[in-house]
């Protein structure tokens, strides 16, 4: 079985029944290419751009990348590259309207190095890739905490409990890798889908707000294999 990343598990359970078949015959006579961050260089400026603005806290990054891309707006002459410099330009403005504090705790972050080589998890004997934008640790000497986030984007956006499968899958990223060292913090393990601003914190789904599908999805691929 060939490693998956969440947005292959999305794809997966949005199909038919026939579809699906046809998508697990698909992933076992071919390696997918493990997407970059965000899911692929469509989306890289404005993504690149909300993730420095997350780590520097500051949002004068996004207005600076807003302007770059207008001005190669301008320039550009092609109806292609237009459309992809109005969809990362729409990325940045929803990011400038998110409240950007409820995204982080209070007080210092501690930015950790992400490790590609932790970031493969085997769940139900499925190999399944995470790719959390930022990891960082917070709180005091004596209650050292763990949070992450994950910004990510697909044209015409993912549904609520979609963004759920990729806060789930960040949480269980965090338990595997740091949760030795560290309290992981459920309330900021964070993924947001930067087209759609839907946004869930793992808390939402233990409190039940958000109906966890990772597992199910999983369940129902691993009987298919």
């Amino acid at each position: 079985m060939k490693k998956l990343s969440v947005k292959d598990l999305i794809e997966f359970r949005r199909k038919s029944d026939r579809g699906k078949k046809t998508f697990v015959e698909s992933i076992k006579a071919k390696v997918i290419e493990a997407p970059t961050v965000g899911g692929g260089d469509y989306w890289i400026t404005s993504l690149s751009a909300v993730c420095n603005s997350f780590k520097q806290d500051s949002i004068e990054l996004v207005d600076k990348k807003i302007d770059e891309l207008n001005r190669k707006l301008s320039d550009s002459q092609h109806s292609i590259t237009k459309n992809m410099y109005n969809r990362n330009i729409s990325i940045l403005e929803r990011y400038k309207k998110m409240d950007s504090k409820m995204l982080r705790p209070n007080g210092k972050l501690s930015f950790l190095k992400k490790s590609t080589g932790d970031s493969l998890l085997t769940i139900k004997g499925i190999q399944v890739k995470s790719n959390p934008s930022h990891i960082y640790a917070f709180g005091t000497k004596t209650e050292e905490k763990v949070g992450a986030i994950w910004f990510v984007a697909k044209v015409n956006g993912y549904r609520i409990e979609e963004v759920g499968m990729f806060c789930e899958m960040l949480y269980r990223f965090l338990v595997n890798n740091y949760s030795k060292e560290y309290l992981v913090d459920s309330k900021y393990c964070i993924a947001v889908d930067t087209l759609s601003g839907h946004r869930v914190k793992y808390s939402q789904i233990e409190d039940g707000d958000i109906s966890p599908m990772l597992n199910s999805t999983l369940y129902e691929l691993s009987k298919l294999l």
